[in-house]
């Protein structure tokens, strides 16, 4: 995104702001914290004093299995809870302080140890020795439930909330700092939040390293930055028309002004040399002499004799031979001789040349002036013969390679004139906090935030980003300075709602959806039916993912054979309608399906009685509910079941199988150019079946899987913006494993189950840390029991937010229908999902961001209807 001064915000935020309330405060710390001060004083673990010995001894008087440096004064002490050495001998904690950790502290007023070490506030202040509602500098209470989880989210790094409770950074962005940004190369241009990142500013010639940096004719853009394409130069210095001249000519032959002389010719990366049939006698610039004088017969120091007074080019001779014209003293054929076409005297002029006896002119060029010599006019670049004489390019734009095209100060075409704009469409910059304004056409016109608002996090101007931006008392809520709420409200989204409702069950904006009540701040049930009217067709196989607000479910296999048609299933309503179908994709089983924010790519695939593979697919717009092909030129090589995710500017496709065998290598779709890219196949993870994966918003993890029988405890990681593999870390990584749950936990990778090289299911896994660039092992206490996931036809996994959902998958020929819910912050696991109705193999299995929904499939040898939501 664009940079925005925000220094005014960022000083203001960079402490809590206590304000008028800081008195209050200190005054309850000193009532509440007097019985904790005196209560922390007298059981203190202060060993007894040895007489006379000096403090900071580590000498006799301890027994050997005493810690080092823990013998002070000839008595072991606890370094990290005694107050007269904390930490380390002789380390007296001050008046009012404690020992934890080996650190003196107040616990009064410290959030790590609150009236007592070792009790943390949950990101709250700690006031008089006991956790307030009062948030830590970059933390907030979103779901207004302080008193269960504290202030819960981070604004500084949390994308769904960044910098403030409804400041959502576009799709794909990250949240830096409390500022909402997308991760190098990747650009906001059009600030839509469905779209997000939408451009790549690293390749992107209308948007070459910043929003609106437009590339000129005959450039491109490599790494962010405007450059000439191969075989061009940009010789003017100017901007608007690019890169205009064209190498390999006798104007510029190998750079700008590199031009030939007189008689000479561009002979490509040798330079200028000279033209057929002359030769450079004199040693001047420029090839003077002919080949077919008399006075230089085919080389300078060759003159003819008047004996043999003729030259025809290669030697002398007494008169010309049949089929060759005498003009002066010179045989020639007039039928291609550039000095005599078709009779004597007649020379061919500028970029002209004789073709059977007739001038005619160069490739690009025109006689457009028959007053000028030769052929003047360079139809591939004069913006007035553009292409053929008397086409003149509209105002604004420029002739490139005998089109005219708009130039790059003015690259919009409004039709009658290309322009710097045409409407405020083009102007947008991807900054939520400007105005932007399309002034007459020739330029853009941008403005701040108004009076009274500010600037957050790049999204929107808001009256306030937090609550600290507030004053006589307010609080922040969905951009606004609100009253505080009362009677057990909490404020959300500017209004104040009771965490007892169905749409705020719990917590701000948690909605229960249909089927469910909220009691006791939970939605009950935790498994819910789907409607059965209006469904599509029981199937499986089918294409499926969410939407945003909807499950999208398209082609598979019913009762009548592979079908390319579908339906919405909309949770809220629990309503089901169909898609469009007019241009759809034809029939298949097993296509990858991922949605942009405003399309679903549907890809891949294959026929139910085959195993051939399909490189096909089609793009729907849910609006319009139309289809359109995608493109199959450099497309993947045809595949089943490819993994398909959307990285926030391209469709990735990855792995599958066709022909019964693991496919190997990917490709990225850009839905904007229809066109696609493969993938790096440097360091790639190679074919195999079986293997887990899971998207971290930036990298492909994949790992484990078989080939040839084997089993791997292999991983890899891919970067579809920088297109580079890396390999992960076999350190304490999960035991050789094929067809194992994975669920990226918002920062780190959780890989669980899966079966060994015999088909054991197990019943363990690890954690990877990219940012440690190591795995640690997890306890199985309370885990699932031992499974293991077949893709697409039975395993599913959801990530809360909070806690990774491990459900279904099998053990041997036993189906599981239950599961369980990992905890990574207390490192364990708790709640069980209770097992599902139906075994829904191969059907849908979705995972929207709160629920799990499962539809249709198989229940032993048949198909069912059957749909049902379970909500942690």
């Amino acid at each position: 995104m664009p940079f925005q001064d925000c220094s005014a915000r960022e000083t203001r935020h960079r402490k809590p702001t206590l304000g008028a309330r800081w008195p209050l405060l200190l005054t309850l710390a000193v009532l509440t914290g007097a019985c904790s001060l005196l209560a922390e004083s007298a059981l203190s673990d202060k060993p007894s004093e040895g007489g006379g010995s000096d403090a900071t001894s580590t000498g006799g008087g301890c027994a050997p299995d005493c810690p080092e440096g823990a013998c002070c004064g000839g008595t072991c002490v606890a370094l990290g809870k005694d107050r007269e050495h904390c930490g380390s001998c002789g380390n007296a904690c001050g008046d009012g302080e404690s020992c934890c950790g080996g650190l003196c502290t107040n616990v009064l007023n410290d959030p790590s140890h609150c009236g007592a070490c070792g009790v943390p506030c949950p990101h709250t202040l700690c006031v008089g020795g006991h956790c307030s509602s009062e948030c830590v500098f970059g933390f907030d209470n979103c779901d207004g439930n302080v008193v269960m989880n504290g202030c819960e989210v981070d604004l500084t790094s949390d994308p769904e909330r960044c910098g403030g409770c409804s400041l959502r950074c576009p799709a794909g962005a990250i949240c830096d700092a409390g500022q909402c940004a997308c991760a190098p190369p990747l650009l906001d241009c059009d600030n839509r939040q469905d779209t997000g990142c939408e451009i790549d500013g690293s390749s992107d010639p209308a948007n070459c390293g910043g929003c609106g940096v437009t590339c000129g004719p005959n450039m491109q853009c490599q790494a962010g930055v405007c450059g000439c394409a191969p075989g061009y130069a940009n010789c003017n210095g100017s901007r608007d028309d690019g890169c205009e001249a064209t190498l390999g000519t006798e104007e510029d032959c190998r750079s700008c002004g590199d031009a030939c002389a007189s008689g000479m010719i561009c002979d490509g990366q040798r330079g200028c040399a000279c033209a057929g049939g002359r030769l450079d006698c004199d040693g001047a610039p420029g090839c003077e002499s002919l080949g077919i004088d008399a006075a230089t017969c085919g080389a300078c120091d060759v003159r003819c004799a008047p004996e043999r007074p003729n030259c025809d080019g290669a030697a002398c001779v007494a008169a010309c031979a049949d089929g060759l014209a005498t003009c002066g003293s010179s045989c020639v054929d007039t039928q291609v001789s550039p000095f005599h076409c078709g009779a004597c005297g007649v020379a061919a002029g500028p970029h002209q040349r004789c073709d059977r006896g007739e001038l005619v002119c160069d490739e690009g060029f025109a006689d457009c002036d028959p007053g000028a010599p030769g052929c003047e006019s360079d139809l591939t670049r004069n913006p007035e013969h553009c292409g053929a004489c008397g086409t003149a390019c509209k105002p604004g734009a420029v002739c490139v390679s005998g089109a005219c095209a708009c130039g790059g100060l003015t690259p919009h075409d409004c039709g009658s004139a290309c322009r710097a704009c045409c409407s405020d469409e083009d102007c947008s910059d991807g900054d939520g906090c400007t105005t932007d304004v399309c002034e007459g056409g020739a330029a853009c016109r941008r403005t701040g935030c108004g009076a009274g608002e500010q600037c957050c996090s790049l999204v929107a101007c808001r009256q306030c980003c937090t609550s600290a931006d507030c004053s006589g008392g307010e609080i922040c809520s969905g951009g606004a300075c609100i009253p505080p709420c009362e009677g057990g409200l909490v404020a959300c989204e500017g209004k104040c709602v009771s965490l007892g409702s169905i749409d705020h069950c719990g917590a701000c904006g948690n909605a229960c959806l249909s089927g469910r009540d909220c009691r006791d701040g939970k939605c009950t049930p935790a498994w819910a039916p789907m409607t059965k009217t209006g469904a599509p067709a029981p199937r499986q196989m089918a294409a499926a993912t969410w939407i945003g607000s909807a499950l999208f479910v398209w082609g598979g296999r019913t009762a009548s054979g592979d079908v390319n048609d579908g339906a919405l299933y909309d949770p809220a309503r629990d309503t089901w309608s169909m898609l469009g179908n007019e241009g759809a994709p034809s029939q298949r089983v097993l296509a990858a399906a991922a949605w942009t924010g405003s399309r679903v790519l549907v890809w891949g695939g294959g026929p139910f009685g085959s195993l051939l593979g399909l490189s096909t697919g089609g793009v729907y717009d849910p609006a319009a509910r139309t289809w359109r092909a995608m493109s199959t030129t450099n497309a993947p090589r045809a595949r089943r079941m490819p993994v398909g995710v959307w990285t926030g500017t391209r469709l990735l496709i990855w792995g599958g199988s066709a022909g019964g065998a693991p496919v190997a290598g990917g490709g990225l779709y850009n839905p904007v150019a229809d066109a696609w890219t493969p993938t790096s196949s440097a360091g790639a993870a190679p074919a195999r079946d079986g293997v887990a994966w899971a998207w971290s918003g930036t990298e492909l993890y994949v790992f484990g899987g078989r080939a040839d029988g084997a089993t791997t405890s292999e991983g890899y990681a891919y970067n579809p913006t920088t297109d580079v593999w890396r390999s992960l870390p076999t350190a304490d990584a999960p035991s050789p494993r094929a067809d194992a749950f994975a669920v990226w936990m918002g920062d780190r990778l959780l890989v669980w189950g899966g079966q060994d090289e015999m088909g054991n299911a197990r019943k363990s896994g690890a954690i990877y840390d990219p940012a440690a660039g190591a795995w640690r092992g997890i306890d199985d206490k309370g885990a699932p029991s031992d499974r293991s996931r077949v893709e697409r036809r039975t395993g599913w996994t959801g990530w809360t937010g909070a806690r990774a959902l491990i459900a279904g998958g099998r053990n041997g020929l036993a189906f599981r229908r239950d599961g369980k819910l990992y905890d990574p912050m207390t490192t364990a696991w708790g709640e069980s999902m209770s097992a599902a109705g139906k075994e829904h193999s191969f059907g849908v299995g979705v995972w929207t961001g709160a629920e799990l929904i499962l539809w249709s499939g198989i229940e032993g040898p048949a198909l069912v209807s059957d749909g049902e939501r379970f909500r942690p």
